[in-house]
């Protein structure tokens, strides 16, 4: 069976089949661990490779820290029920699928790392010394393999992919269905603007005569009935504050909720604006230009925040309008071929490469299906008619 998303192809059951359906001592449980919204997406798609056998229960967990309440808002939005941690802490599980350290007395059962995918690099490998069980560690590039002495407490590393990297190029066939789901016109343009995390807010004042933010030059220098400006939150905490106003809101800015995939918005851009980091790093995939703001990235701050060779900057003093049809007019994908190459070495096989090593942690022969990424979830906006009021 072929489809648009989900499964390759499916062998028919016309009979009994242990390797499909197993025995009732080839029952198991998955715990998924989810510690934080910057690295939701990549477990979760993981999740869905594990959820899709009869034979496997998938439980999920959000262990305590500062991001527990939005990790929590976050697999409730995805469909699903978080077991409290102290049940999930002294649970009998087959398997642990995490993309962090587990934190305290964790399960003792094999674990899969994904530290090395996703919008956020690791730069030491979770773990807990002395740990009992198997701890792989799934990297995203065969660059981002840790060095000896960062592994002691990995017992093996594996390269995966991104799961991030492979949905996008499996959601670009559709980027005419997330444009009308976005209401994009076919004669209007879409700008894209990563909206500021916490404490980020002041990268964002590409301004005109020292006044002014980002998206209020969009909204007042861009004509309406050619562009639509959608503000989206990219991977990471989100602020109650300092990010776009009522009054933003009712001059047409479009705004994704931080709940939605940010990543079908990248697929519908013509025009990707942000500081480095994860949005405009994945949005070198789409083949529009993407436009840098904002300084260099601050000492510590993570690889997806790492400049982005080839990318255009937007600059305060001169027009928006002028620069994003000059930016149109000379980009080209191969100027920032070499920022796609370094997200993974492995495009297209995360889903297959994920599940062989889920099964052979599992003791558990592989279903009999091939794997493939599927299409994101299409995107839905908060918008806000001139005529209707809000409150600032």
């Amino acid at each position: 069976m072929t489809g648009p998303m989900g499964f390759e192809w499916r062998r028919a059951l016309s009979r009994f089949d242990p390797g499909w359906w197993g025995g009732l001592g080839d029952r198991r449980t998955v715990l998924v661990v989810v510690d934080s919204p910057e690295l939701g997406q990549p477990v979760l798609d993981t999740a869905r490779l594990a959820g899709a056998d009869p034979r496997l229960r998938v439980l999920f967990a959000a262990p305590p820290g500062p991001s527990e309440s939005a990790v929590g808002a976050l697999l409730r939005d995805a469909g699903t029920v978080p077991v409290p941690w102290r049940e999930a802490r002294s649970g009998d599980f087959a398997l642990v699928v995490t993309a962090s350290s587990v934190p305290g007395h964790g399960p003792s059962a094999p674990m899969i790392v994904l530290s090395g995918t996703g919008t956020k690099r690791a730069s030491h490998p979770a773990g807990k010394r002395g740990r009992e069980g198997t701890v792989v560690l799934a990297c995203a590039h065969a660059m981002d393999r840790p060095m000896p002495t960062e592994a002691r407490t990995v017992t093996e590393v594996v390269v995966v992919g991104d799961s991030v990297h492979d949905r996008i190029v499996a959601s670009l066939p559709f980027r005419d269905f997330y444009r009308r789901a976005l209401g994009v016109g076919r004669h209007r343009k879409l700008v894209v603007v990563a909206l500021p995390a916490a404490g980020a807010s002041s990268r964002y004042q590409v301004a005109r005569g020292g006044s002014g933010t980002l998206v209020q030059r969009l909204l007042t220098e861009l004509p309406p009935e050619d562009f639509q400006v959608l503000g989206l939150y990219g991977p990471g905490p989100h602020p109650c504050t300092g990010g776009p106003s009522a009054a933003d809101l009712r001059k047409g800015l479009g705004l994704l909720p931080p709940d939605a995939d940010w990543r079908a918005a990248l697929v519908a851009a013509d025009w990707i604006i942000g500081p480095p980091g994860p949005v405009t790093r994945y949005g070198t995939i789409i083949g529009v230009p993407v436009m840098i703001i904002g300084g260099p990235p601050r000492a510590g701050a993570p690889p997806s925040a790492a400049p982005i060779p080839g990318g255009v900057r937007l600059v305060a003093h001169r027009p928006v309008l002028e620069q994003l049809t000059e930016a149109a007019a000379r980009w080209r994908p191969e100027l920032v071929r070499a920022v796609v190459r370094r997200i993974t070495s492995e495009p297209g096989r995360f889903d297959r490469a994920v599940r062989r090593t889920m099964y052979r942690l599992l003791h558990l022969p592989q279903p009999a299906t091939i794997p493939v990424a599927e299409p994101v979830s299409p995107p839905f906006r908060i918008e806000c008619p001139a005529d209707r009021p809000i409150d600032a």
